[in-house]
């Protein structure tokens, strides 16, 4: 990885890797593992930008040891991972880089990965979002990535695939994009923030692409102690609803009259009814 704001001023093409986390020391710096054996051509350049929200475990002091040319943002653990991207893309975009990778710290990343997000990007004169299709690390089975509709996961098909949102486990975004739309709308404490993005994105008529093959692994995320458990109580799946971990009320309206059209209404109720109707 490139030597944080003193490479990123080098001459040759720049690439600013935002990433958050709280308390998952060892998948940190997984991720950071194979980020580090990237296969690039030689004239570009990586820096990395992590926003460590208030980790009690170790994550920093580890990262500093193993990445010292990581650069290391401290928040106080309320910014979630809406939050926390925000402010890493603030702080890379003073930089001023070609390229912002937005990558979870639970996704690895094939050595081919960046390269051939990279090479999506490049493939037209018109910006281009590339997304990386993301597969089970076990299963092999493809977990995130691009998005069409509501919530239907585009296929990893052996070519590319058009989206029109995504799954921030690892997306490639030029900087005329975010020169033109900024980072995740301030609303978003947690979740919503990466779908909204990409809608707004297609509607500003920007091309989203998926990758042909999958190019990393994380796993899904469990629903088991969230509002989607259905062995929790009623009570306890609205509470869980609520948190800034779920699908807090104000910001699930703003997100569905954003982004869900004339069936917005319907789409701010489901989750509620899930929940009535133990779903």
């Amino acid at each position: 990885m490139a030597n944080s704001a003193t490479q990123m001023k080098s001459e040759g093409m720049k690439i600013a890797v935002l990433l958050t986390c709280h308390n998952r020391k060892d998948q940190t710096l997984e991720c950071l593992a194979g980020l580090s054996v990237q296969t690039l051509r030689d004239e570009i350049l990586i820096s990395v930008v992590l926003m460590d929200d208030g980790s009690s475990d170790g994550t920093s002091e580890a990262v500093a040891g193993c990445y010292p040319e990581v650069e290391i943002l401290r928040g106080c653990g309320d910014l979630y991972w809406c939050g926390g991207m925000r402010a890493a893309w603030q702080h890379a975009a003073r930089l001023d880089p070609d390229y912002y990778l937005l990558l979870n710290d639970d996704t690895v990343l094939d050595p081919s990965a960046v390269q051939r997000l990279l090479d999506i990007c490049s493939s037209s004169d018109c910006p281009i979002i590339s997304v990386a299709a993301i597969r089970d690390p076990e299963t092999g089975a493809h977990t995130y990535g691009g998005v069409r509709g509501a919530n239907t996961a585009v296929p990893v098909s052996g070519r590319l695939e058009a989206c029109e949102t995504f799954n921030a486990n690892a997306v490639l975004i030029p900087r005329v994009v975010y020169e033109e739309q900024g980072g995740f709308h301030d609303v978003y404490t947690h979740a919503m923030g990466d779908f909204d993005y990409g809608y707004q994105a297609s509607r500003n008529g920007i091309r989203l692409i998926q990758s042909a093959e999958s190019l990393g692994t994380c796993g899904r995320n469990s629903p088991a102690g969230t509002w989607r458990d259905t062995s929790l109580s009623r009570r306890e799946r609205f509470r869980k609803l609520q948190s800034p971990k779920g699908l807090p009320f104000k910001q699930w309206v703003l997100y569905n009259r954003r982004n869900s059209g004339c069936l917005w209404p319907y789409r701010c109720i489901t989750p509620y009814l899930r929940i009535l109707l133990g779903r």
